[in-house]
Parts: C-alpha cells; sequence; structure tokens
C-alpha cells in the first residue's frame, strides 16, 4: 500500500465492509473507500469482485465500462479483465497477441457475507473469519438498512458512538427526563472486541445540569449495552427490542461510508424496523451531526480529548488501534 494518511489512520491486515451485496446487481459500480477508487462488480456466477478502478493501459475508469464474458470490459479500448486482474483481451493488439502479465489490474481478496461486500485490506494473507457478532444475526426479515457517506474521519465516528452520555443533551427531545450521570459503567477487554455496558441515571440529590424531570418527578434510568469489533463494526441495544449494528469505513482522510441495520424484534418487525431506522437516521443522526460539525476534523489521537473515567470504551479502541496498526507495519 502506498505511504500516505492511511499508514497512520488505517488498521492493516483486515476485513472492510465496502458496500451492500443488494446495491451489486449486473453493472459496475465505482466506489471511494479505503483512500482508492474502486469497482464492484460480478461474475457470470454472481460472484462479487473488487479492483483498482483504474486500466493498466491509459488509467480509464472501469467502472464505466460493462461485463463481457466474465470480465470487466473498459470503456475506453476494450481491454477485458478477470475476477484475479489478468487482462484477458486486448482488441488493437488481435487475438494471437500474447497479452502480459504485467497488463493486470489490482483486485482485492474479496468476500461476501451478511449482506456485504468485504475487501481485505493489508498484505497479510487473508484471514478465515470476518469481523461480526455472535450475537447479531447476518440479515434476516425483520431489518431495514441505509447506507451513506459522512464528511467526518472514520475514527471522530466511532469515538461518537462509544459516548453514551450524550444522550441526555444532544438527543434531550427525545430523551426527556433521562438522568445525565453514568451511574453504572462496564468495560471489558475481549481482544478482538469491546463489550460495553453504560446505564444513566441521575444523582440521589436530584435534577441536575439544568434538564428537566420526567413526569413522576424522578429521574429516568436506562441501559445501553455496546459491542464493539475491531477493526470498525459496532453493535447498540438501545432497546431490548430495537438494535442498531453500524459499520464505519473510511473513504479518505475525511469522509467515512457509514452502513446502518436497524433490527426490530416485534409483529410486524420489517415494518417497525423501517419506521424505527428511518426515524433514528434521520432525527437522531441529523441531531449528531450538528454537533459533529462543530469538532476538530481528521484523526483522532488519544491526547486530543480530555477525557475521563467515562470514556474508558473509547479510550481502550483508540488504543487497540495504535498497537494493530503498529503490529501490521511490523
Amino acid at each position: 500500500m502506498p505511504g500516505d494518511w492511511r499508514e497512520q489512520a488505517l488498521i492493516p491486515n483486515q476485513w472492510y465492509a465496502v458496500f451492500e451485496s443488494r446495491s451489486l446487481t449486473g453493472k459496475p459500480v465505482g466506489i471511494e473507500r479505503l483512500g482508492e477508487r474502486l469497482v464492484a462488480w460480478r461474475t457470470d456466477a454472481g460472484e462479487a469482485v473488487v479492483q483498482r478502478d483504474r486500466c493498466s493501459h491509459k488509467g480509464a475508469r472501469l467502472s464505466l465500462g460493462r461485463i463481457a464474458d466474465g470480465c470487466i470490459e473498459c470503456p475506453y479500448h476494450g481491454l477485458r479483465f478477470d475476477a484475479t486482474g489478468a487482462c484477458r483481451l486486448a482488441p488493437f493488439m488481435g487475438r494471437q497477441f500474447d497479452i502480459p502479465s504485467t497488463w493486470r489490474v489490482e483486485a482485492y481478496p474479496t468476500r461476501e457475507a451478511c449482506g456485504l461486500v468485504w475487501v481485505w485490506y493489508g498484505n497479510a494473507e487473508p484471514a478465515d473469519e470476518l469481523p461480526w457478532f455472535d450475537a447479531v444475526p447476518p440479515g434476516g426479515g425483520r431489518t431495514w438498512q441505509t447506507q451513506s457517506i459522512w464528511p467526518y474521519h472514520y475514527t471522530r465516528l466511532m469515538d461518537s458512538n462509544f459516548d453514551i452520555y450524550h444522550f441526555p443533551f444532544v438527543h434531550r427531545s427525545l430523551n426527556p427526563g433521562l438522568g445525565p450521570v453514568v451511574v453504572d459503567q462496564q468495560v471489558e477487554d475481549h481482544g478482538d472486541h469491546i463489550d460495553m455496558r453504560v446505564t444513566l441515571g441521575a444523582d440521589s440529590d436530584g435534577p441536575a445540569n439544568g434538564l428537566a424531570e420526567g413526569r413522576t418527578g424522578r429521574r429516568a434510568r436506562k441501559e445501553f449495552v455496546l459491542k464493539v469489533r475491531m477493526p470498525n463494526l459496532l453493535y447498540l441495544e438501545m432497546s431490548p427490542r430495537f438494535r442498531l449494528l453500524a459499520i464505519m469505513t473510511p473513504v479518505d482522510e475525511e469522509r467515512t461510508w457509514v452502513f446502518a441495520r436497524y433490527y426490530a424484534d416485534v409483529p410486524f418487525g420489517r415494518l417497525a424496523a423501517w419506521i424505527g431506522g428511518r426515524f433514528e437516521y434521520g432525527l437522531v443522526q441529523r441531531q449528531d451531526r450538528r454537533i459533529l460539525d462543530t469538532l476538530p476534523s481528521g484523526r483522532l489521537e488519544l491526547g486530543d480529548y480530555a477525557y475521563g473515567t467515562v470514556d474508558a470504551g473509547s479510550r481502550l479502541w483508540s488504543e487497540k488501534r495504535d498497537r494493530l496498526r503498529r503490529a501490521g507495519e511490523a
């Protein structure tokens, strides 16, 4: 990989989700992920392929081409490349031409699982296991999902999801009466993943920080369960029946592809997931972005914020990211 911002930001030798499976049909799709322009397409057998979106001949974007005879065809001169990246046809040289092995495009190791297309970023042999959560089904009928590009570094977004205690303030209109105090927090380090439980409530001496009391005159107490899988997956239980899976994959040093899948374990679950997901993504996330727009930009470093004990989860993730990044460079 080229020496650039990715050496400081990305964890090498990891599987990264880059696209929704359902959005990859019969045409090439150009995407930007992991600091590269990529092209995703399917072979005649339906297998997902992800390659660098640049023809080895003169650099034209392959995503503007088409799929022909199980290959992706360059829109400029018709060169065809198979799933491995090898050039199989150079029309202007004739069919008898012995195509040099150097006429190839870079192909990323690619897998498809859990409704997502994954690529291996790094020089080591791809790991057998994809990052996922045992408690989270790979798909199912009671879900709704969406994807979008956010104008923030992925490390800032990961940190914001550990920050449960912003809820009573940023989302005050949606959580009236929710206590602002972290009355209990448990953070567990399991190597490749982090488990965290946070309970928000109130001090025993009554209202704090000017928040209005609930209708009963008492502060609401609520527990949140957060699971984070390295490098960039998180799972949040917002209630026993409504859960969120989110993935933050870097586009470049300023933008992040955010994939969100909502699970609703209730009757008419797909409809409930759609309603809840639209509400959470459309309103709650809009409130978050209003604050994120004001925060420092670029890669988050451990010394950037005045962390307290309530930030143990985010600090642990940042430390793990740095260790894994350095180990990948060795």
